[in-house]
Parts: structure tokens; sequence; C-alpha cells
């Protein structure tokens, strides 16, 4: 009884060791997401870690799981960022800076005019 005891309990901590540096070594990730409905087809959009790209998503809960397991991580922004951009697409976010948009409202911006020819 004594020798099962103590044979159950060194294996209890080989497993705990075993667990342990396997999932410090690994890298691995849980991601816990509570309260989502999977099936819910509410588009929701991400900007990806600080750059201006923007993804957009099925759901929420997409997104949520997609900023646990990748680096760098979805924010979520206003559904509008993400306007003709299809589900599962990547693409800069609408009204940026980047957009080929033109706003008037900088008044220290001067707009460059080329003419060839």
């Amino acid at each position: 009884m004594r020798i099962t005891l103590s044979l159950s309990a060194l294996m209890l901590v080989l497993l705990a060791v075993s667990v342990s540096g396997y999932s410090s070594s690994s890298g691995a990730k849980i991601c816990v997401i509570n309260n989502c409905n999977y099936n819910s087809t509410t588009n929701a959009c991400g900007r990806y870690g600080r750059s201006n790209l923007c993804r957009r998503f099925t759901n929420s809960c997409q997104l949520r799981y997609e900023a646990c397991i990748s680096s760098p991580s979805y924010t979520a922004v206003a559904l509008s960022k993400c306007t003709n951009i299809k589900v599962g697409y990547r693409r800069a976010c609408y009204g940026s800076s980047s957009s080929s948009s033109y706003s008037s409202s900088s008044s220290n911006v001067v707009p460059i005019i080329i003419r060839r020819g």
C-alpha cells in the first residue's frame, strides 16, 4: 500500500513536470472564449496590430479567437473600417490615411500637383 502510494505520488510529480515543461518550451497557448455565438453571421472588423490593415470576420467570436492566437493581435474596430473588404480578407482600413480618398479637413496639407507632358 505504501509503495503504491509513493509510486502514484511520483507519477503525479513527473506528469506535472513534463506538462509544465511541454507548455513552456512549445509556447502553447490556450484561448478560452466565453459567451460567444459561433453561429452568428453579424460581421466584425479588426485592425491588425499597429498597422493600417483591417480584416472582416464572420462574427465577433472569430475576431476574439484570432486576437488571442495571432501575433501581432487584432483589435476590434468599427465595422465601417471594413467597408469594401470581404470576409476573411485583410486590406487597408477604410477612411485611413493611406486610403485614396481625399480629406480637406487638414488645413496644413498642401497638395502637390504633377503635370506631365
